[in-house]
């Protein structure tokens, strides 16, 4: 199988910090072999296309790779809106908070495993192009792309799409542009150790991997522990979470994988996406224990990445609806941001938005692990008043065109 460029060797046993430019990359036939997998076993050939799409490795950090009109912000603006009550670390491998982008923002919610959903949400936000051989190619121009987090369990791709996202976002940044992922539960959980969701296929792909053979696959213990190391704390695709925000601000729209409270920007979002990503990588603090994860992050059900206040496509009443925009309200103006965008919660309405369009929620379950719904994205661009244009993109079932144009948007609005 041909490679976009080349294929990495494995680096599983060497020290991590000797592969930090290393780039990602992904097979030419990635999506081609994989359309309509959903319908087919995890048979030996479906195997040997895992082994070539995961064996090599992920791209561990990127670090060299500089922005240019997607400018990494933090450092500007953090003294301006940041609402730490504690100083927070300056890890130069933690992930960024704010970002200036010149271009479109194209938003993308949770993908659950389902390559073939990523690679038509990447085609229907006009991101990438996709030839008649396989091969994946950056389109996109300046374009700052979003996807919400939950890019595990439910489907038998995870690791593909985090190299497809990776390899995109190296592409992207040549151009000005730049694609980011969140942390969503689903990564929080598997972090932690709870596998209650991941597939066969995914088990599968992960220990292809980690390098065991076909034939290690028949030994269940030997492929769950194999996940764990990967996944705890310190393990490879933990450190590779750690790069992703856990709150990302792009010019004056917020975006988080559950929801967004004044408790949250009171606390910090920089500290929160730093000390998330210092419990992913596995980082001891002073007194020699290993860093734990923020409880606002990911600790119950008023945690960023499992609230769902501001998911609910119908209130029980408006007093309820209007104390979840009124807290949305306090927690935009405190980073001062317009609007919120969040997944987590499948809609089954299609993308839609609440409290005055001040949120966005982009989760349709498109996943085949989920409810296997066509595919919807978020698209903000730039307006010729200063102001955003927001408008949802979807795909139609009946059409091989996809709805571009306003009039066949159910909701295209200026805010």
């Amino acid at each position: 199988m041909a490679l976009m460029h080349r294929q990495l060797r494995g680096h599983h046993g060497s020290d991590a910090r000797t592969a930090l430019a290393a780039p990602t990359v992904l097979p030419r036939r990635a999506y081609r072999q994989l359309a309509g997998h959903h319908t087919v076993d995890i048979t030996s050939s479906r195997r040997h296309f895992l082994q070539q799409l995961v064996g090599a490795t992920l791209l561990v950090h990127t670090q060299s790779v500089s922005l240019s009109s997607a400018t990494l912000a933090a450092s500007d603006r953090a003294g301006e809106v940041s609402t730490s009550t504690s100083p927070h670390g300056s890890n130069p491998l933690d992930p960024p908070t704010y970002v200036t982008a010149t271009g479109r923002i194209v938003a993308i919610g949770d993908l659950h495993g389902d390559l073939d959903k990523a690679v038509e949400a990447l085609k229907l936000g006009r991101v990438i192009s996709v030839s008649d051989e396989g091969e994946v190619a950056w389109v996109g121009d300046d374009t700052i792309v979003v996807q919400l987090g939950d890019v595990l369990d439910r489907g038998d791709v995870e690791i593909g799409i985090v190299n497809l996202l990776r390899y995109l976002d190296v592409e992207a940044r040549k151009c000005g542009g730049a694609v980011f992922m969140l942390n969503g539960n689903h990564e929080s959980l598997n972090v932690c150790g709870d596998f209650r969701y991941v597939t066969p296929g995914a088990f599968a792909e992960s220990a292809l991997y980690a390098g065991l053979s076909e034939s290690d696959l028949k030994d269940w213990q030997l492929v769950a522990k194999v996940r764990y190391s990967l996944f705890k704390p310190g393990g490879d695709l933990a450190k590779e979470f750690a790069r992703n925000p856990t709150v990302l601000v792009v010019n004056d729209t917020v975006f988080a994988h559950g929801g967004l409270l004044p408790i949250h920007v009171e606390y910090g979002i920089e500290r929160l996406n730093s000390e998330v990503a210092a419990w992913m990588r596995g980082d001891q603090q002073p007194d020699g224990n290993k860093c734990p994860p923020p409880f606002l992050a990911m600790g119950d059900a008023n945690s960023v990445m499992w609230n769902r206040t501001l998911s609910k496509e119908r209130f029980a009443t408006p007093y309820e609806r209007y104390h979840a925009c009124r807290a949305l309200q306090q927690a935009l103006a405190k980073v001062r941001g317009k609007r919120l965008v969040v997944g987590h919660t499948p809609q089954l309405s299609g993308v839609n938005c609440e409290c005055e369009n001040q949120v966005w929620r982009i989760d349709v379950g498109m996943s085949y692990g989920v409810l296997n719904r066509p595919v919807q994205v978020l698209e903000i661009s730039p307006g010729e008043d200063g102001q955003a244009k927001v408008r949802i993109i979807r795909n139609m079932p009946t059409s091989s065109q996809s709805s571009y144009d306003d009039d066949d948007l159910s909701i295209a609005s200026t805010i």
